[in-house]
């Protein structure tokens, strides 16, 4: 039963962590290229970093052509932006809105003729005449009202500035409220009220995120790993084992250059042993025989989580990185105890042990436990993956008492483990 709740608590932790990129998905970065439109009408070519519908309405992250860095743009410093081939458009327009009142945002130009349309946000359309006035209503609440003076209201001046042309108004009010129907309300508009308008749909085409700009990255390392356990009474066991670990990296640009966070599992079956003494000097009576019960070795199986941040840089070919973080454990051991008899040895002034060994006791124990990691390492990019090796150091804070008795108290557990890999 023990062991079933703690599978529970390592299902629920990873369910969280997996659902990660879902949420990294808010920070990638996609660049396309597209162009900026200055205040003065001039014209920068370059590339953009395309967001959010929301996020592009509120600032352009910029960089011109044959520079590095990226700059950005807010509303009412440049006209406008565009991605190429005849990609999305956004234009600077002071609007009203109803938590700030009247600001300058980026909105995304849908149409452009005698009669312009634009998109504001995720729900809201943007109408403007030959005049420059202005019309605004919400796709969201009128598709959602029944009661049509409540959409007659909410799309007012819409239909004021459409008046002109009863085919345009129609649509807009019988038909679905959203923006295909918008767009074919005001192409109906155009048509009949000025046959020699024109109209031009800018139209967002999507393309490939460049390989280049991806954020999440997939690992698999094997190592080996030395772990240490030190008791209560000093006594050390420690041995070299087998590790295997996969994980994902996703890399957070967009907050910090260079900044990632780590996810991963790692399993390790192994081994820690100590060898006994073959003479005790310790002070105790000098009988013939006497018996001491040690730690011969631990066998043991362990499955870390590991959740961290991290950070990397680049040095000529290589990729230099560092990383902490904190592992949850789930750990079984087996203790095996060793009754060694002793005859007391004048010429050693001790105890020397005999070659019979007499009693051999094997405990079982499963804990979980809660420790932390750093380390350090190097990536080399190859055409299709990359190849990484690293260097960690794992602490486990735990204290951990196995018979409520001092001397089987752990009281800390350490390990350096040297790992090689792939990322891909």
């Amino acid at each position: 039963m023990k062991l079933l709740k703690h599978l529970k608590t390592v299902r629920y932790v990873l369910v969280l962590l997996f659902l990660i990129p879902s949420l990294q998905l808010c920070a990638q970065s996609n660049i396309r290229e597209g162009y900026v439109i200055t205040l003065q009408g001039d014209t920068l070519y370059g590339d953009i970093d395309f967001r959010t519908s929301a996020m592009n309405m509120k600032r352009c992250v910029f960089r011109k052509k044959g520079e590095t860095s990226f700059k950005t743009y807010l509303p009412e410093e440049i006209s406008g932006y565009r991605f190429t081939s005849n990609g999305i458009y956004y234009v600077s327009k002071e609007v009203e809105t109803e938590d700030e009142g009247k600001k300058v945002l980026f909105v995304e130009y849908v149409l452009h003729g005698n009669m312009n349309l634009y998109q504001l946000g995720a729900d809201e359309m943007l109408l403007e005449d030959e005049d420059g006035n202005l019309a605004k209503f919400s796709v969201v609440k009128a598709q959602r009202s029944t009661d049509k003076k409540e959409v007659r209201n909410e799309m007012k001046d819409v239909l004021i500035m459409l008046n002109k042309s009863p085919n345009a108004t129609h649509l807009i009010l019988e038909k679905n409220k959203n923006r295909e129907n918008t767009k074919a309300a005001v192409k109906a508009y155009v048509d009949e009220v000025c046959p020699d308008g024109f109209c031009e749909a800018f139209e967002y085409k999507n393309k490939k995120t460049p390989k280049e700009d991806r954020t999440m990255y997939y690992w698999v390392k094997v190592g080996l790993k030395n772990t240490t356990y030190k008791f209560y009474n000093d006594e050390t066991v420690s041995g070299v084992s087998p590790q295997i670990s996969a994980g994902l990296d996703f890399h957070i640009n967009r907050l910090f250059k260079g900044l990632m966070v780590n996810v991963g599992i790692a399993f390790e079956p192994g081994k820690a042993s100590q060898d006994l003494p073959d003479v005790y000097k310790d002070d105790l009576p000098h009988t013939y025989l006497h018996f001491f019960e040690k730690f011969s070795d631990i066998d043991f199986q362990q499955l870390d989580v590991m959740l961290g941040p991290g950070y990397q840089f680049k040095m000529g070919s290589l990729m230099l990185r560092a990383k902490c973080g904190a592992i949850y454990r789930l750990a079984s051991h087996k203790f095996h105890f060793t009754n060694s008899r002793y005859s007391y040895d004048s010429n050693v002034g001790g105890f020397k042990k005999n070659k019979v060994m007499e009693d051999e006791r094997i405990d079982y124990d499963f804990d979980t436990q809660f420790g932390l990691y750093a380390g350090l390492g190097i990536e080399y990019p190859l055409k299709n993956f990359s190849i990484i090796c690293d260097l960690d150091y794992i602490y486990d804070y735990n204290k951990w008492d196995k018979y409520a008795l001092e001397d089987y108290t752990v009281l800390k557990q350490h390990g350096i483990c040297l790992s090689a890999g792939v990322k891909f």
